[in-house]
């Protein structure tokens, strides 16, 4: 294009953001009715204007996402104004800070669209080329605004549906809690038993392990004595010796004393047999 824009070109502006079309809920802006007439310089500083407003309002809103995701973290619960984790809402359920930039997002739609409309006009003189690239970059910016717009909105929709979540399971865990109250006695009290059990085992266990240690140490006592008696033996001459008479002795004496007793119970039997 080889047209430059005149001075003053009939544009113009919605006077109140009520004449402006809804936009859904993934940011799509629709076409703009009249605006009052503007100058190019004045459009530039306008979109200018609108860009910074809507640059304020998505860092409000990301902070206020990270807020109910900190929120969260912390185990705060949702106070009354706000029942999805602390977020203000308006009468349609959406953040205010939200709809305001929507609200925006569509005025700087129609800035941008009032400048194209102000390029496409017929002019005796041609088009400056850095009119064209600054148009071309706030359709970028809007752009890059849309996207951010939209992923701020879904960080706050999962923060909300998270704090919903959250809440109904701490209302399930109250309910459940008061209607096992009486449960809850019975495995407290058997819990107690158990701990108990394993308290009179753990005794007893302790009780064996001292008794096999005293058994162990009696043990190495008699064959430290048994020792120290074959030491004994070994140092004393003709000790063996005498021992072993001795117990030959022994077994002579068995040996009579069964004798007698044998002859003795047949001569019994025979007394009995011929009587």
């Amino acid at each position: 294009m080889h047209r430059t824009a005149p001075s003053s070109v009939a544009i113009t502006m919605p006077s109140s953001p009520s004449m402006m079309t809804s936009s859904d809920d993934d940011g799509d802006l629709s076409t703009p009715p009249s605006l009052p007439p503007l100058s190019w310089d004045q459009l530039r500083r306008q979109a200018r204007q609108v860009e910074n407003e809507i640059e304020l309002k998505l860092a409000s809103l990301s902070k206020l996402g990270a807020s109910v995701s900190s929120s969260l973290q912390g185990g705060n619960g949702s106070n009354g104004d706000s029942p999805d984790g602390g977020i203000p809402l308006n009468g349609i359920g959406k953040p205010s800070q939200e709809l305001e930039t929507e609200e925006l997002l569509r005025k700087l739609q129609t800035v941008i669209t009032s400048m194209q409309e102000v390029l496409d006009r017929p002019s005796a003189t041609p088009t400056n080329p850095s009119m064209v690239h600054q148009l071309d970059r706030h359709k970028d910016i809007l752009t890059d605004y849309n996207k951010e717009f939209r992923r701020v909105k879904a960080n706050i929709k999962a923060a909300q549906e998270k704090a919903n979540l959250m809440n109904s399971v701490k209302d399930e865990i109250r309910i459940f809690n008061a209607t096992n109250e009486g449960g809850s006695d019975y495995y407290l009290s058997e819990r107690n038993r158990i701990e108990s059990s394993h308290r009179m085992t753990d005794t007893i266990l302790e009780q064996a392990y001292a008794t096999r240690q005293d058994i162990s140490s009696q043990g190495r006592a008699l064959r430290s004595i048994n020792s120290r008696v074959g030491g004994i033996a070994s140092r004393i001459p003709g000790i063996n010796s005498l021992i072993s008479r001795i117990n030959t002795r022994r077994k002579r004496d068995t040996l009579i004393m069964a004798g007698v007793i044998s002859t003795c119970i047949i001569l019994i039997l025979l007394y009995w047999l011929h009587t």
